[in-house]
């Protein structure tokens, strides 16, 4: 079994299957296409890097993505691979001053995706992100991100690095660059 750079934030699915990674046809991005055998149980293909030449105890790691969702392409200096995964989304509750650590509860990959808004302020025009769609019965579309690289001036060790609720659908956030964000279906 290939070893994660993130071991808190995927499961592997059994029995599930996912095609090469694939280039976009200018060549500049590189995506995962959904695969027949990986979307059950709520898994999906999801991408990973490493560098080129890696020996195979070299973990895998998810590669960093613009605001549109997109993964630039270098096949000059790194390998992809596209691996069925069910991501582990977890979080924590209080009650009566006890800490409980909590897993969403997935419902499918759905027709959740995630949105790309340009935000035309003349003093910071950027790019902020949203999820929308439609997800099955009462599941909601739901963002959540994974630390991917360190901030500037702190330390990162990927081998910690959990999902992240950001927020509900239709909320609108601005990415950071060190973080690989995603849109979920969850009951």
């Amino acid at each position: 079994m290939p070893t994660l750079s993130s071991p808190l934030a995927f499961e592997f699915c059994k029995g599930g299957t996912c095609s090469d990674a694939k280039p976009s046809d200018d060549k500049k991005h590189i995506s995962c296409s959904p695969s027949e055998t990986c979307g059950k149980a709520d898994c999906y293909c999801q991408l990973f890097k490493r560098a080129k030449g890696s020996a195979d105890d070299v973990p895998w790691e998810v590669p960093q993505a613009d605001h549109k969702g997109l993964t630039k392409h270098k096949p000059d200096k790194l390998e992809y691979k596209c691996f069925c995964v069910k991501p582990i989304l977890e979080g924590e509750l209080t009650d009566d001053g006890v800490k409980y650590t909590v897993r969403y509860q997935l419902c499918g990959i759905g027709g959740c995706s995630q949105d790309d808004i340009e935000v035309l302020d003349p003093a910071d025009k950027h790019h902020e992100i949203k999820c929308s769609g439609k997800c099955e019965g009462e599941c909601k579309c739901t963002m959540f991100r994974l630390q991917i690289a360190a901030k500037a001036g702190a330390a990162f060790d990927p081998k910690n690095a959990k999902w992240e609720l950001v927020g509900k659908e239709n909320k609108q956030v601005r990415p950071e660059g060190n973080y690989f964000y995603r849109c979920f279906c969850l009951k």
